[in-house]
């Protein structure tokens, strides 16, 4: 919405205004999941002994309402920014995703070992005793595998249905790039990129030979760049466009 006003787009602005008081209105299912995750976001300054009550009390709410329900509605809404708004939406940074990360963890620990539930829910409880020392433990501290895990977990179950296998690869291997040091990353891309020159390739002799030419033109210039932004997005919209005009073809 941010984006649209700065851009006076105002049919954007609005529709985006009608998404979030559908799905975001005081009472409905998504509203009250939101509430569970800001408690444990925005407060702050307890007390350890109150910490420890607090986090549980505000775990045992989130546990009554209704998951399958909720889920529905996530995945309705998913569908409904894609199709009105733009998936381009799920590629903005999200400055505190890693605390997020953390509450969505502790959301659904249910069924994890003693052990790992109760790192977990160490970590919650530093987001709520003091700013200070939570940002003295996110200093201390880097994205630990369980998070890490979590995290690639619950994006493929998120965009399950609404991204290609190959766009939740690229995005996937983008997002975690941080890790590996971009290995992982080069090494998809390099193949992906391959991918997409053969299928160019088979295309060739159908209508839309021709304007695949700039195409093919821009990933041969690819071998030859460092891998950015800018590149994984043509990237991504080109794996839709190929799937796309297959898609056609068939």
């Amino acid at each position: 919405m941010t984006k649209a006003i700065v851009r006076k787009d105002e049919t954007t602005k609005q529709t985006v205004v009608e998404i979030l008081k559908n799905n975001f209105s005081k009472g409905s299912p998504l509203y009250n999941d939101l509430q569970q995750y800001k408690q444990l976001l925005e407060t702050q300054n307890l007390s350890e002994e109150f910490a420890t009550r607090f986090i549980t009390e505000v775990k045992n709410d989130w546990s009554e309402l209704d998951r399958k329900e909720i889920f529905n509605c996530q995945t309705q809404l998913i569908k409904q920014i894609n199709e009105t708004v733009s998936s381009n939406v799920f590629s903005n940074f999200v400055p505190n995703y890693k605390n997020i990360a953390t509450v969505g963890s502790y959301f659904y620990s249910k069924g994890s070992k003693p052990k790992v539930r109760l790192l977990i829910e160490d970590r919650v409880k530093t987001l709520v005793i003091s700013q200070a020392r939570a940002s003295k433990e996110e200093e201390m501290k880097p994205l630990d595998s369980l998070t890490y895990k979590t995290f690639i977990n619950k994006f493929n179950e998120t965009y399950q249905h609404t991204l290609r296998d190959e766009q939740r690869g690229l995005l996937t291997n983008y997002i975690t790039s941080f890790s590996d040091n971009g290995l992982g990353l080069k090494s998809f891309m390099n193949e992906e990129i391959g991918r997409l020159k053969s299928e160019i390739q088979t295309l060739a002799e159908t209508s839309y030979g021709d304007k695949l030419l700039k195409v093919k033109e821009k990933l041969e210039d690819f071998s030859k760049q460092p891998i950015s932004e800018a590149m994984v997005k043509d990237v991504f919209y080109i794996q839709d466009l190929i799937a796309e005009i297959n898609k056609n073809e068939s």
